[in-house]
């Protein structure tokens, strides 16, 4: 079940979200797999051919608390496991 909700998560979720619209584009741009393409681009986007870009520093925090979610998320589920 851990792996599929992580293939979803990872690799379909972000293509439900389009950079049309401002709420979708907020929880697109929250998502590592944006964050990482961001990231990694070399050149700035075009000013509104994306819709709603987000900054630099915006990504990094995105890409930064993926972890630290994942980390908090493991505690608090050992923390109620049965055993």
């Amino acid at each position: 079940m851990t792996m599929v909700t992580t293939v979803f998560t990872l690799v379909l979720l972000p293509h439900m979200f389009s950079e049309s619209n401002r709420r979708s584009t907020a929880i697109h741009h929250a998502m590592v797999s944006a964050a990482w393409k961001r990231l990694i681009q070399t050149w700035e986007p075009d000013p509104g051919s994306l819709g709603y870009t987000a900054t630099l520093p915006a990504f990094w925090i995105a890409y930064a608390l993926c972890p630290l979610t994942a980390i908090a998320l493991a505690v608090l589920v050992v923390r109620r496991r049965e055993v």
